[in-house]
């Protein structure tokens, strides 16, 4: 079917969208809803393209292996450009970080032919929590409201502790796997 190329190109075009989403968040006005409404708009794209690699019989490996690095993408990136609006403040620095370091750590294991690392209902939890959250974040800056503000907050911390416990268990599978007798 001639359709099967859509879930792929909607996942790089994600790729490449977290990246302006990133750049409306440091260069937009802290009163614009463009960074939120851009934000949105980028993950609602994870079900579209989820939606059409089922529709289309069109799932295959690139793209279980690109569509959860377009969502570490689009965490990541918004949350770096947090931190940055924020001047390095720790309250966002702190989860920024744990959340980024996992989700290299994690892809670059993925990388390994012999790893097999599904992704955990938990880490799906993970991925919903931080996309929440960063989406409080965002909305609360025009709005200028210091309790989503610190919603957003604590709904990213959540991720972070969620972030560093499904690691733990990703590494902890891989080495148990690891001293089975072959």
């Amino acid at each position: 079917m001639p359709l099967k190329w859509i879930p792929n190109a909607l996942t790089l075009l994600r790729c490449g969208l977290a990246v302006l989403v990133g750049w409306l968040i440091l260069h937009e006005p802290r009163t614009s809803w463009v960074p939120l409404i851009a934000f949105i708009l980028v993950a609602l794209t994870d079900f579209a393209d989820g939606w059409a690699a089922r529709r289309f019989d069109a799932i295959s490996p690139l793209g279980a292996f690109l569509d959860p690095i377009a969502d570490k993408l689009l965490v990541g990136i918004s949350l770096v450009a947090l931190a940055l609006l924020e001047a390095g403040a720790w309250a966002i620095l702190i989860p920024a970080v744990a959340i980024v370091s996992r989700d290299v750590v994690a892809t670059v294991l993925r990388l390994f032919p012999n790893v097999d690392m599904p992704v955990s209902r938990l880490a799906k939890w993970k991925t919903a929590l931080e996309m929440a959250g960063i989406g409080a974040l965002l909305a609360a800056e025009p709005a200028s409201l210091a309790a989503v503000w610190s919603l957003g907050l604590l709904v990213v911390w959540a991720a972070a502790a969620l972030s560093v416990y499904t690691l733990g268990l990703y590494v902890g599978a891989l080495m148990a796997k690891e001293k089975r007798p072959r």
